[in-house]
């Protein structure tokens, strides 16, 4: 695969950091080219891996996206990190401090205001900049660990992907495809390059602050019981949803449920009004806007 013509500076994000153990020191882990940092990371968890530890990489040849898809990137042009976390609060509330974290990065990055479509692709407008995916295992310990996987579209236009797809296979040129129509890069919003260091310093601040938080209120018997932290999350999540209000369409598998997005729940699950039916509730699908076109 092709080098970056402008490679991560892994000095700069370490220096420009300030967490106060997010990638600190050896916790910041560096691989040029990898086949998946979500893979990787989790391999690190399992074996006993220390909580905080970031992967970045300029380039993924396997990378992941939710549902067995296939992360397509160009060397060089996207923010792709792995963080290792050992969650002590349920799972959903991670899926929404790092949707969080992402749509703060970028407004504090590019001033740029981005929603989340249900439950975690970030979008500017109706085009997805991000994604998010987070898997779950447990360790020698049998402790549970958590790897959250972050890749955003930073740098270059969404054009650039779509050129030779004959090294991919069948479904991943459908999904070069889908993206040429539905996805944007931080660069074409702003109208200039964007500092991916200074992006990634941004978004990792961001979730361990998040993360931090909903630990302490964990840990803590009178912070849990207020549940304060959790309560803010789940608000302003619920706050930057671009989905709700809207009628959309819901695909699980060959599956395909339509309707009315008019809430979600405490847990994160989407509550959908069916044009015929009472109202269920979603856990998981990929969800297309109506009645713009679809931004999956």
């Amino acid at each position: 695969m092709e080098a970056p013509s402008n490679p991560l500076n892994v000095e700069q994000v370490q220096h420009q950091l300030g967490t106060i153990q997010f990638g600190v020191g050896k916790r910041l882990v560096f691989l040029p080219t990898v086949d998946s940092t979500n893979t990787f990371a989790m391999n690190l968890a399992r074996s006993g891996s220390e909580e905080g530890v970031v992967v970045l990489t300029d380039s993924q040849t396997a990378g992941k996206g939710r549902q067995g898809r296939h992360w397509v990137d160009t060397p060089g042009l996207h923010a792709i990190s792995s963080t290792i976390l050992r969650p002590l609060f349920p799972p959903y509330l991670l899926v929404m401090i790092a949707s969080l974290a992402v749509v703060d990065a970028i407004a504090e990055t590019c001033e740029v205001a981005a929603t989340i479509k249900w439950p975690n692709d970030i979008l500017i407008g109706t085009r997805k900049v991000a994604g998010i995916l987070i898997e779950t295992s447990y360790d020698t310990t049998h402790q549970l660990v958590a790897v959250l996987g972050i890749g955003v579209n930073v740098n270059g236009q969404i054009t650039q992907l779509v050129g030779d797809q004959s090294e991919f296979r069948e479904t991943a040129q459908q999904e070069l495809h889908t993206l040429a129509h539905a996805a944007t890069t931080l660069e074409a919003t702003c109208g200039h390059p964007v500092s991916r260091e200074t992006f990634l310093v941004h978004l990792l601040r961001h979730i361990e602050t998040g993360y931090f938080a909903l630990q302490r209120e964990a840990q803590s018997p009178e912070a849990a019981a207020s549940e304060t932290s959790s309560r803010l999350v789940r608000e302003r999540w619920r706050r930057h949803l671009s989905t709700l209000g809207r009628t959309i369409e819901i695909r699980q598998g060959q599956t395909i449920l339509s309707g009315v997005a008019e809430d979600v729940n405490e847990n994160g699950e989407l509550l959908l009004r069916p044009h015929s039916g009472n109202r269920v509730s979603i856990t998981w699908g990929d969800v297309w806007h109506f009645p713009d076109a679809p931004t999956h």
